[in-house]
């Protein structure tokens, strides 16, 4: 008797442990990371400038890049080569201001393979200046006598524009849609945009607004999807921090800047009715355009958020990691 138990639960302890690669090959892995949650081009002591990593199977995937996006990654104990892939929303140096450190350190490097990055109209020149920028140290080299390999021939620069679909490995999808962030008085412009995309893995997807105010099309893109990242701005606090802050401003830059801050991005009350209507499943908050502690924004982003949403609501913090599990 006492056999025939040990032969048992050898056999189970063998199932589960081949159960487990079957499971992740039929549900690969699908986790965010918020790299960095600050809001806005002004440094600030206790969140880096937005970036993201998405993991998707044997994928990792760069969604923006601000400045300290190499640090981030190193404290999550990241190796650069496996970098492949980068999505750039729009072209605001907060969230592209790290994107010269990802493609030099991987050239100093000499990690092998082709870096990809993806954007809007515009990406490709702000690479290739990137590129020029390291013509000088790449005559230098690195003390051996001879040049290194030139950077150019190890990144790829794609433009996207509004609607399209982009097809990688492991079957990950993504769509891309241009949002209002540059309207000129509820008009697109058609020579600048910003892009909010949908990355899908199998029947699971992540939908992230990147900067952007109100928009049907985001709305569209995110209809269904699992997890909404999204930025959110405590509009009242940070005009009076920027009042306080800016005193020398006229009255007519703090006009502008009050007119693009509620109209080309988010307030929570817009959060929750684009949760609401696009029905998603949770909502993820990050890029905080918030004055000092974000515990202080906190209820109040909470409360307008949930005017019209009754979902999960989570506050992204630095190198939260966040994990879409299998149906």
């Amino acid at each position: 008797m006492a056999v025939r138990s040990g032969l048992l639960l050898t056999a189970l302890i063998v199932c589960l442990a081949s159960a487990e690669p079957a499971r992740a090959a039929t549900c690969p892995a699908m986790r965010w990371t918020t790299l960095g949650t600050a809001g806005g081009p002004v440094p600030t002591t206790d969140r880096a400038e937005p970036s993201n990593l998405l993991v998707a199977g044997d994928q990792q995937i760069l969604v923006d890049t601000g400045d300290g996006t190499v640090n981030q990654l190193a404290r999550l104990g990241m190796d650069m080569r496996r970098i492949r892939t980068v999505f750039i929303s729009h072209l605001h140096l907060d969230h592209s201001g790290g994107l010269a450190a990802v493609i030099g350190l991987r050239w100093m490097n000499q990690f092998p393979g082709q870096l990809t990055i993806y954007g809007p109209p515009g990406i490709r020149e702000v690479v290739d200046g990137i590129i020029a920028s390291m013509a000088p140290p790449a005559r230098i080299g690195f003390g051996l006598g001879t040049p290194p390999p030139g950077v150019a021939a190890s990144v790829r620069a794609v433009e996207l524009r509004d609607g399209q679909i982009v097809q990688l490995g492991d079957g990950l999808t993504v769509k891309a849609a241009a949002n209002s962030h540059f309207d000129h008085d509820g008009k697109p412009d058609p020579s600048n945009i910003s892009l909010s995309y949908r990355f899908a893995l199998g029947d699971r997807s992540i939908t992230y607004t990147g900067d952007t105010g109100p928009s049907e099309a985001v709305t569209r893109l995110a209809s269904g999807t699992d997890m909404l990242v999204s930025e959110v701005i405590d509009l009242d606090r940070l005009l009076m921090e920027i009042k306080q802050r800016r005193s020398d401003a006229p009255p007519e830059m703090f006009a502008a800047m009050q007119k693009h801050l509620s109209t080309h991005h988010l307030l929570p009350a817009d959060v929750g009715v684009l949760a609401a209507e696009a029905k998603v499943g949770r909502v993820l908050l990050t890029h905080f355009a918030v004055p000092g502690s974000l515990s202080e924004s906190e209820p109040a982003l909470r409360v307008g958020i949930g005017k019209n949403f009754s979902g999960p609501v989570d506050l992204a913090r630095d190198l939260s990691s966040f994990d879409l599990g299998c149906p």
